[in-house]
């Protein structure tokens, strides 16, 4: 095979509950995987999970918070003090036992609050917008990948069901040749070793097709695979329809580069919101207050109510630890590996539009060439079997004149479909660019 297989660690040999639908072009193959692959809501989720985080950032910038507490308190031993006697006019010198408080103790407290300026939510909101991004490309990458993969196993069953063709007529061939060789058998012409070398080459052929068959069925199971084993695909594209467009040429696929920039882009904005944390912050503090207290039971009649409350600002500002500090650290390392990254992908995504384009000249030359090859061998066998016919060739010369047709035919309707197949990783290379 010329395309490359995709390996999977197991393959259900039942599958129950499927629908057989047969597919003409891979656009509409794939547009059943995106309706039935869970990979798009996997995905669905992970762009509302990023919204949601970034209008949480939103929020965070005044973070209010309102405390509301409810204490009871029965004291039922309350504290003894004692005080000075003189100050009920006894005698100096003395002090008189003395209960303080109340054993009843209701408390009612709504204490809000909110930051007016924070610096380090302020920059979490930038942080937040950019991992929405980072979420979209990852998305689109995962697609791509997902695309190609679909690519390959929708190219290998076509290619093999052109192989299986051509090696069905082929059979008949091989069993006309049986036929001939068994006739002068019958004759007496030919020898017994000549029957079985015919009878093999026969053998060998149906083999050939019950291994096309095997991994035809491998190939569906992967696709089937792709639609969450809720529809068992079958291929029926005419590939010499499906040629490639030569005005249409790879372009600059830029997803990875792109995911690495905003993934930089992010690490130096988490930077600054841990830098900015070492600012200080200015919050609006309040508090309002109720309680009760009584010495009889709790929310009695004669119970003393107060309230009291306040409104104020607070400036709050945290020293740097050590934690926060290597934190900071780790990051800007990451950062610098992350550039290097960067270079990188760079890199790569100028070189891989100029391998595409060198992947299609290689398989549209390699194609032109088996096409050629394929006249010839055919032009040898049909001489040398009517060589054969006049008793002029022997047959293990017909026999291989045979293979080198057959292996000739093969390999012109791999590269057809290899054509096709670098057509589609273009398409899909240019679709997410």
């Amino acid at each position: 095979m010329i395309l490359p297989f995709i390996i999977l660690w197991s393959i259900p040999v039942l599958m129950t509950a499927q629908n057989t639908r047969t597919f003409v072009s891979l656009e509409e193959v794939w547009g059943e995987v995106k309706k039935q692959n869970l990979q798009f809501r996997n995905a669905a989720l992970q762009t509302e999970i990023a919204e949601l985080t970034y209008k949480t950032s939103l929020g965070n910038v005044l973070n209010p918070r309102m405390p509301l507490s409810a204490t009871m308190i029965n004291n039922t031993k309350l504290q003894q003090n004692f005080i000075p006697a003189e100050a009920f006019g006894g005698p100096t010198g003395t002090f008189r036992e003395v209960t303080l408080g109340q054993q009843y103790n209701t408390l009612l407290s709504f204490q809000p609050q909110f930051d007016i300026i924070n610096m380090s939510g302020i920059a979490q909101i930038k942080a937040a917008r950019i991992n929405k991004e980072i979420v979209q490309t990852q998305n689109e990458i995962n697609e791509y990948a997902l695309y190609q993969n679909v690519n390959v196993t929708y190219h290998n069953i076509v290619s093999f069901q052109r192989q299986k063709k051509i090696l069905v007529e082929n059979l008949k061939v091989a069993e006309q040749i049986r036929s001939i060789v068994k006739n002068r058998f019958d004759e007496g012409i030919a020898r017994k070793q000549e029957l079985n070398e015919a009878e093999v080459n026969v053998i060998s052929v149906k083999d050939k097709i019950e291994q096309i068959d095997i991994n035809l069925d491998i190939q569906k199971q992967i696709l089937a695979l792709f639609f969450e084993n809720n529809i068992m695909p079958e291929i029926n594209e005419n590939v010499a329809d499906n040629f490639f467009d030569e005005s249409q040429t790879p372009e600059k696929n830029t997803l990875a580069h792109r995911s690495i920039v905003l993934q930089s882009g992010f690490l130096r904005q988490d930077i600054r919101v841990l830098q900015y944390q070492y600012y200080p912050t200015l919050s609006f503090t309040s508090s309002f207050n109720w309680q009760s207290l009584s010495n009889n039971q709790f929310f009695a009649d004669n119970s003393a109510n107060i309230r009291y409350n306040f409104v104020g600002l607070k400036l709050s500002w945290d020293f740097p630890t050590v934690q926060r500090l290597s934190s900071i650290k780790n990051k800007q390392y990451q950062l610098l590996n992350l550039k290097n990254q960067e270079v990188k992908t760079k890199n790569e995504a100028d070189t891989q539009a100029r391998q595409l384009s060198l992947e299609y000249e290689k398989a549209s030359g390699q194609w032109a060439n088996n096409q050629s090859i394929t006249l010839l061998k055919k032009d040898t066998y049909d001489k040398n079997m009517f060589q054969y016919q006049e008793n002029i060739l022997t047959l293990d010369r017909l026999l291989t004149s045979y293979n080198d047709l057959l292996i000739a035919q093969l390999n012109e309707a791999n590269g057809l479909t290899n054509i096709t197949f670098t057509k589609h990783k273009i398409l899909i290379n240019n679709q997410y660019k």
